[in-house]
């Protein structure tokens, strides 16, 4: 009989020897792990989309990506389950133009702004904080208020994911530390919050903060993270290096140039730190996008995806590729398991607004239309948030989506701008023509905001120049849809009222300075975002001196010596705009119409009507834009004292006359302007041309087609920083002629003697 303790020994060593053969059975069909390293550079990463649809087509199963900058942003929706075509769709839908543009596009801003492009103040604004009586300024060229929707927009399938090892491949973002410079490494918390974050170029887009950590482009401290995805588990990595090229030496002509070949630098060495730490198992592709496609480059993403294509087909990378590979039924069993998050779009139950301003919380509501119980509509969503933000308050208004006691809410978040809601403006406003006629004014403003919950500002400016003037408005929204409102002003200026022989070009007679002050009480109700309806009272005490010359000479009938008058009016108005720039408009529509009424009643010192009309249209093909504009003005009643004699002549209004050479009681001009954008880069540039005719008249019965001047010119116009800026060449029908330096809005509205 056989002893049992030697029969447990044998079963023991047989069931040893199973689970050796197991295990050894078992790792020789393991396969290694492969992670994937993307690496940033702006619009040259769409070439990780090419990269991957190769790599799909080839059957190689990716087990962990790591994504810095633009390579956070392919490698999360990859991450996510997108395929690289559903991907490349993507990049198609988005608006890469209007995605680095804060504000509303502008035929759908409020009003109340799109009238500010009337006045010479220019769109930088430092803000004013009240509380600290200081000024700051933006900590970025764009708050990336767009950028943060849309990255909502295409991460919403992954909304209840805080682990970014839960998705369907793990996953982490590369963001750097603005404080301490270190790279972050970004694997918990919301994917599109993280994504931002590591795109944050400093000075373009404003910082993210993430758990107390002020984080700005992972390019900085680490742009390729290849070490990132070692340390998440990959045996093989796969890395794909899209940085921008470095500028030779006869490269670097300018300060731009000088500073992208810095911040270049900074991030290819961190590259080459990180390429470093490659083993011979690892694999580096670098597609050859060179000068093809540049890092801004975003209308040209598709030609990037096509360069890392057509690289990685290319029978040396397509071979290496080739090794890491798995069978047909081993990558169908990955696929499965890499499902996509569903892409159904949630069921909102409730809504709440976190709002931070001092804004009444109806302003926000009532901007709001979320159906309750219905699937949610982000593109419709987005436009409500630009609303939102159009109110002038907030530094980002953005969403998320949370899962609350069973339910689902959205919520929306206003954050009031960092820097100040209140801002200061800067203005200048030159013209000046070869004959020596020239005007130059500088200005400033400054605007509270808000005054009140309804988002009542308070407007101060003064100008200073060669028509000083000083001005305080008040804006009152009267309702919390911004429909009616009123508008109280107090304000002085000083003008000088030129006048020229009407039988010789360029010869000056007399000159009065006109100087005014007074207020002006208004009521109005706002069409949504196209219009205006006004009624205003206005009484204004002024005088008139005669500074030097003889009025009689310029063949008016007109004092000889100083005068007082009294201004005291009705006016009613009515403003449409609907163009898509102050400075170039490539379309849109303006038509301003003004009545006024002047009675010794309402405290004038003449009894008198006015009238004007002024429409300006504005249409494109490709870079040609057509602008078409009528300007008509008369009286219709009463003498008209000269204080509120129509003005004309000038650069785009009769070119070949000096500025506002020509006046009268009436007037009328129509124009053609043609403009070709030269697409230029950093400076917007255009080179045009108009046709114009017109005139002004003392009497009604002088207005005949025979006396209509007939005028033309040739420009190039910039749109700097300080204003659209022109140097153009006139010529009218006599043989008048003006070189033309004008730093404003020629085209717009000429009726600025109401």
């Amino acid at each position: 009989m056989r002893n049992p303790s030697m029969k447990a020994s044998r079963v023991l060593v047989r069931a040893l020897i199973v689970v050796v053969l197991m295990v050894m059975t078992s790792t020789a069909l393991a396969r290694p792990s492969i992670g994937l390293a993307l690496s940033g550079g702006g619009a040259r990463g769409a070439a990780h989309v090419g990269v991957l649809r190769v790599i799909e087509e080839l059957g190689i199963p990716i087990d962990y990506v790591a994504g810095t900058s633009m390579g956070s942003i392919i490698g999360g929706l990859y991450a996510m389950g997108l395929s690289p075509d559903e991907i490349e769709a993507t990049i198609k839908d988005i608006d890469w133009n209007a995605i680095f543009d804060d504000n509303p596009v502008r035929p759908e801003r409020r009003m109340q702004r799109k009238l500010d492009d009337r006045q010479m103040l220019i769109g930088t604004r430092p803000g004013v904080i009240e509380s600290e009586r200081r000024v700051d300024l933006v900590p970025a060229l764009m708050q990336g208020q767009r950028l943060a929707l849309a990255l909502r927009q295409y991460t919403l399938p992954a909304r209840s994911i805080d682990d970014f090892d839960q998705l369907p491949i793990p996953f982490r973002a590369v963001a750097t530390d603005v404080i301490t410079g270190e790279a972050v490494v970004l694997k918990t918390g919301d994917l599109a919050t993280a994504i931002r974050a590591s795109m944050a170029v400093p000075a373009v887009f404003s910082p993210v903060e993430i758990d107390d950590r002020l984080l700005v482009d992972g390019g900085l401290a680490m742009n390729l993270p290849i070490s990132v995805v070692r340390e998440m588990g990959a045996d093989i990595i796969i890395a794909v290096d899209i940085g921008g090229p470095r500028r030779e030496r006869d490269e670097i002509a300018n300060l731009l140039q000088m500073l992208d070949q810095i911040a270049g630098l900074v991030t290819w060495r961190n590259t080459q730190e990180e390429i470093a730490t490659l083993t011979a198992r690892d694999l580096l592709l670098v597609p050859p996008l060179g000068r093809t496609v540049m890092p801004g480059d975003f209308n040209n993403m598709l030609t990037a995806i096509q360069i890392g294509e057509d690289y990685t087909r290319e029978p040396e990378q397509r071979t290496r590729l080739a090794a890491l590979a798995v069978p047909a039924a081993q990558y169908a069993a990955w696929q499965a398991r890499r499902s996509p998050l569903a892409a159904t779009k949630p069921v909102i139950d409730r809504v709440r607004i976190d709002n931070r301003s001092r804004l009444d919380d109806r302003l926000l509501s009532s901007r709001l239309e979320v159906p309750v119980g219905e699937p949610l509509n982000p593109q419709a969503l987005e436009r409500q948030l630009e609303q939102i933000h159009g109110l002038d308050n907030f530094e980002a208004v953005t969403y998320r989506v949370d899962e609350v006691d069973g339910q689902t809410e959205l919520v929306v978040t206003a954050k009031p701008k960092s820097w100040g809601t209140s801002w200061l403006q800067g203005g200048l406003e030159l013209s000046s023509t070869g004959g020596g006629d020239s005007n130059f004014n500088i200005g400033l403003g400054y605007t509270m905001l808000p005054v009140n919950r309804l988002n009542a500002e308070w407007r101060t400016q003064f100008q200073l120049g060669q028509e000083p003037a000083l001005s305080t408005v008040l804006y009152q929204p009267l309702d919390i849809d911004e429909r009616w409102f009123a508008e109280a002003e107090l304000s002085y200026l000083s003008q000088n009222l030129v006048l020229f022989d009407p039988t010789t070009h360029n010869l000056r007679v007399a000159e009065y300075q006109l100087e005014r002050s007074g207020g002006r009480l208004a009521i109005g109700y706002n069409f949504e975002h196209w219009g205006r309806l006004s009624l205003s009272y206005g009484r204004f005490a002024g005088t008139g001196e005669l500074n030097i010359g003889d009025p009689s000479r310029a063949g008016e009938n007109l004092p000889r010596r100083g005068f007082d008058f009294d201004s005291g009016y009705l006016d009613l108005a009515l403003a449409v705009d609907t163009m898509d720039s102050p400075n170039f408009p490539r379309q849109g529509l303006m038509v301003d119409v003004l009545s006024r009424t002047s009675r010794t009643a309402l405290g004038a010192s003449d009894d008198f009507d006015l009238a004007g009309l002024s429409v300006l249209r504005a249409r494109s093909h490709g870079r040609n834009t057509y602008i078409g504009g009528l300007t008509l003005a008369g009286h219709f009643g009463g003498d008209t004292p000269p204080q509120s004699f129509q003005r004309l002549g000038g650069f785009l209004n009769l070119s070949g006359f000096n500025q506002r050479e020509l006046s009268g009681v009436n007037m009328g001009l129509a124009r053609g302007i043609y403009m070709r954008d030269l697409d230029t880069p950093l400076v917007k540039t255009y080179a045009g041309a108009s046709l114009e005719t017109g005139n002004t008249w003392m009497q009604r019965s002088d207005i005949q087609l025979d006396n209509l001047r007939v005028a033309g010119s040739l420009f190039i116009g910039a749109d700097t920083l300080i204003g659209p800026l022109y140097l153009g060449y006139g010529r009218a029908d006599a043989g008048e002629t003006a070189f033309y330096l004008f730093l404003g809005r020629p085209w717009h509205s000429q009726l600025t003697n109401f």
